[in-house]
């Protein structure tokens, strides 16, 4: 990991622990640290935070100025955190140039926006049994490859660009074809860094110390007569 990229994680691991988080909402994890290290080149843009948590990820795309940020959850308690973070740490202004919207993954095509970040659940299935049962419900959905959040996003999003976290230990390379499909090109690393998994991981990362990615999957942008509906 070099310096910067540590540097980098430092910052976000610090500031996801100042974030108040209600009963069963996601608290940032070293994967979200890593996404929002990801989404610092988006001065200017329209941002989804796709599955926004706390808000960790959407913080850090306003802090790099984002134009806009939509951040999404079916979880209105994550809106709420989400709405409440933003607006202590970065102030009303900030918070103006945030939009909240309760909506699953399935909901995502009629979206006008630049790129969509998502730390999606991607642990498979047969690790789920060592989930506590109280955060079970943040971490199902995987599937049996890990990639079943994923590739319903892929499948539904209506941006031309996708960044994700992946466990390099799920090899995201051997699924790009079927996450692509017709729609994608092949994806591209944009940052990486080796992080302390979760005991669950334990099957399959016994050491609980594993290289995590943060991919971009892109496609041409809709045409303007197929444009999606504005945030």
């Amino acid at each position: 990991m070099t310096a910067g990229i540590r540097s980098d994680l430092e910052r976000w691991t610090a500031l996801g622990a100042e974030l108040v988080t209600s009963p069963r909402v996601h608290r940032p994890s070293s994967f979200s640290a890593l996404l929002a290290s990801a989404v610092q080149d988006t001065a200017g843009q329209v941002v989804v935070d796709t599955g926004c948590g706390a808000g960790l990820v959407t913080i850090a795309s306003l802090m790099a100025d984002a134009q806009h940020v939509i951040a999404q959850d079916y979880d209105a308690n994550c809106l709420i955190d989400t709405a409440a973070n933003v607006e202590r740490l970065l102030g009303p202004a900030a918070r103006r140039r945030l939009t909240l919207w309760e909506a699953d993954w399935r909901q995502l095509g009629p979206m006008r926006a630049d790129v969509l970040a998502v730390n999606p659940p991607q642990r498979p299935t047969a690790l789920l049994e060592d989930v506590d049962d109280d955060v079970l419900h943040l971490h199902d959905g995987g599937g049996d490859d890990g990639f079943a959040g994923l590739r319903m996003v892929l499948g539904h999003a209506g941006t031309p660009r996708v960044r994700t976290t992946a466990a390099a230990v799920l090899d995201l390379p051997a699924a790009a074809p079927d996450l692509c499909g017709s729609r994608w090109s092949t994806p591209s690393v944009l940052t990486h860094a080796h992080l302390p998994l979760d005991p669950a991981w334990h099957r399959l990362v016994p050491e609980l110390i594993g290289r995590v990615d943060v991919w971009e999957f892109t496609r041409p942008p809709p045409s303007h007569g197929d444009r999606p509906l504005t945030w």
